[in-house]
């Protein structure tokens, strides 16, 4: 799976978006020998922007970071993964958020040997886990249709363990499943 992804993600042409502001965010995929599940955080409800919500750790690019530096930055910030326990697999399309103001670029990533992990308290609440068979299981999704600026759209949901994967971070999952051999639960809308 992970060669056929890598090369996927290589050869492909990648939407790049430019935006006022970029960020950055590491899908990681949990393959240690137990089912592969996708890790992901909840953030705190202190937080002045997504507040509670399910995220990939992530965050603004500082300087002049390239995407995949951000990306291991802020998972070892907010979560404590190391960049030495990440094997780059390649970007996905960008994408830009909800107000158009951010570029937001998700660097897909194996995670072969998962170290234990420590939430940053002032950022993250919770961090956990989704098996990749849930993800791949139409039933486990729902699909609303979300209005924003005279403008709608799908928005995909997708329950498990008390946390609800929607949003921006359930685009990027389905981009990124779109992406990989596996098979899909429906047709990915961009």
């Amino acid at each position: 799976m992970f060669d056929v992804l890598r090369q996927t993600l290589a050869q492909r042409r990648r939407r790049t978006l430019v935006r006022p502001k970029a960020a950055a965010v590491l899908v990681p995929i949990i393959d240690d020998g137990d089912p592969r599940r996708l890790l992901l955080t909840r953030r705190t409800n202190h937080l002045p922007t997504h507040k509670g919500q399910v995220a990939f750790p992530g965050g603004r690019l500082e300087n002049d970071e390239t995407p995949i530096e951000a990306a291991l930055r802020e998972a070892h910030e907010e979560i404590g993964l190391p960049a030495s326990h990440v094997e780059v697999l390649g970007l996905l399309d960008d994408f830009p958020t909800i107000h158009n103001d951010t570029t937001v670029t998700p660097v897909v990533a194996r995670i072969a040997n998962l170290p234990p992990l420590t939430p940053e308290p002032g950022e993250v609440a919770r961090i956990f886990d989704i098996p990749l068979s849930i993800l791949l299981a139409s039933e486990s999704w729902r699909i609303d249709t979300v209005r924003h600026q005279k403008r709608q759209w799908p928005m995909y949901y997708c329950d498990h363990d008390g946390e609800t994967l929607w949003g921006l971070s359930a685009y990027i999952t389905l981009h990124m499943l779109d992406q990989s051999p596996l098979s899909m639960p429906f047709e990915f809308a961009s």
